[in-house]
């Protein structure tokens, strides 16, 4: 027997505080930064990145794990970019310009 789930979605409009707006544009600049780091190093997978770019963020005041959450964003569109050219597709610039903001998981 087949089950299917039905899923509901919200669509919600939100204006950021000028606080929250501050936090975006710092973690797209930790984002950015440690992109630059990944390109000039040649480096996608997110340990050597993490090595690489954990201390040159150190500048931002930020909690840890929204660098290692800045970094690891990073490592993905850096992965995702060096697979789209091994397999010879054209691509831009992987510098962020919009805002985004994922949830960190926080200590277990």
């Amino acid at each position: 027997m087949l089950t299917l789930l039905a899923v509901k979605s919200v669509w919600q409009n939100y204006a950021p505080t000028r606080a929250a707006l501050g936090l975006l544009k710092m973690f797209r600049a930790m984002v950015n930064d440690s992109i630059r780091i990944g390109l000039v190093n040649d480096a996608s997978s997110l340990r050597k990145l993490s090595l690489l770019s954990y201390n040159q963020l150190a500048h931002y005041d930020s909690p840890s794990c929204y660098k290692l959450c800045a970094i690891s964003r990073a490592a993905g569109i850096l992965a995702s970019r060096k697979k789209s050219l091994k397999r010879g597709f054209a691509t831009k610039e992987p510098i962020r310009s919009n805002h985004s903001l994922s949830p960190a998981t926080g200590s277990r």
